[in-house]
């Protein structure tokens, strides 16, 4: 069934919505992103918590949903704010709060209210210490890792929205509906958004995670200059995209952090299928894993040889070496698996998978 075309500028881009019938006899609609004369991927309107269940996310990554929240206080902090709570570290991130995302969503796919209520402690240590301005007080990396934990509370809080407990959790996504929302606001406030996208400019996927915290939380909180600050950034993004499908990580290439800017990438796609951006960030996408294919040794293992991040040369807020994060690669493309119906991708998915888990 035709529903309707809508052609895009400045490329040559249409939009194309069809109806493919399930086994439910539920039309699903699908867009197809036609980029130039010779390719074509159909992009599946099904919700995010939708790929978020997909086999290898929820069966996998999303296996023991306890693991996902093991390492937290009893106060709800996590990671390196344990040590800054327990006086044994000079700075706390508020970064590390973003556990709480990954431990909702599994909580929500597994139906475990522990996990869930985990996540919701994780976002309120990371509140109680929100000023005013929505700033966090005295948090390290005040941009950067601010955008990590406002993606991390619009994502999960619009996955809730979408799963079978929207109704019971309710009244906590509105409880954090407006934190989440001052806290974008004070990314894009003048003097803070251009010191950030500063100190950004070496790092690719980092235009994808601040596209990703302003883009989804002016989707939930129905902010349009939020989402057209998250535009520019994926612009920025895709500009620096190279031919061979690398983004760029202080001046080479990581294939870590390249599967981590792509998993935020591929959430702008799923929210915003018909925005005239994201037949571009599709194209960014196909490239960006057939390079990191590239990358994959025949027994699934990801190999780091020449990475400019994840080689041994820095160090995570715990002080613990940065190796290449199995858990954004294997999701990368089981996600796009689900997103495109490709098995292509599905099967790197099945891969990674088997070598590291």
């Amino acid at each position: 069934m035709f529903l309707s075309t809508l052609a895009i500028r400045p490329i040559a881009t249409q939009v194309v919505f069809t109806a493919a019938t399930q086994k439910s006899n539920t039309p699903e609609l699908k867009i197809h992103l036609l980029a130039g004369k010779s390719s074509q991927t159909s992009i599946s309107s099904k919700t995010d918590f939708k790929h978020e269940s997909t086999n290898l996310i929820a069966n996998v990554l999303y296996r023991k949903p306890s693991d996902l929240y093991k390492l937290m206080a009893p106060s709800g902090a996590i990671n390196a704010n344990v040590l800054w709570q327990n006086n044994q570290a000079q700075y706390w991130y508020i970064e590390e709060q973003r556990n709480s995302e990954e431990s909702i969503i599994a909580g929500l796919i597994k139906n475990d209210p522990q996990a869930i209520d985990a996540g919701f402690k994780m976002f309120d240590w990371g509140f109680a210490h929100q000023a005013y301005d929505g700033s966090f007080f005295l948090t390290g990396d005040r941009f950067h890792s601010t955008s990590f934990f406002v993606q991390a509370v619009a994502h999960a809080l619009l996955v809730i929205q979408q799963s079978p407990y929207s109704q019971k959790y309710a009244d906590q996504v509105a409880k954090y509906k407006p934190l989440v929302h001052r806290a974008a606001r004070w990314m894009i406030s003048s003097q803070i958004w251009e010191r950030g996208i500063k100190r950004n400019k070496a790092y690719t996927h980092r235009r994808y995670l601040v596209a990703a915290a302003l883009g989804l939380t002016g989707k939930l909180t129905n902010d349009q200059e939020l989402i057209n600050y998250a535009r520019q950034s994926i612009k920025d993004g895709l500009s620096l995209q190279h031919s061979d499908g690398v983004n760029p990580e202080k001046g080479g290439f990581d294939s870590s952090y390249q599967m981590v800017g792509v998993v935020y990438a591929q959430r702008w796609v799923t929210y915003f299928p018909k925005d005239s951006l994201t037949p571009k960030v599709v194209l960014m996408i196909n490239k960006a894993l057939s390079w990191q294919q590239t990358r994959i040794l025949d027994s699934g293992e990801i190999s780091s040889q020449d990475n400019t991040r994840t080689a041994g040369q820095e160090r995570r807020r715990n002080g613990k070496v940065k190796t290449v994060s199995s858990r954004s690669a294997l999701r990368a493309f089981a996600y796009w698996a689900s997103v495109t119906g490709n098995k292509k991708w599905e099967a790197i998915a099945r891969k990674i998978a088997q070598y590291y888990y």
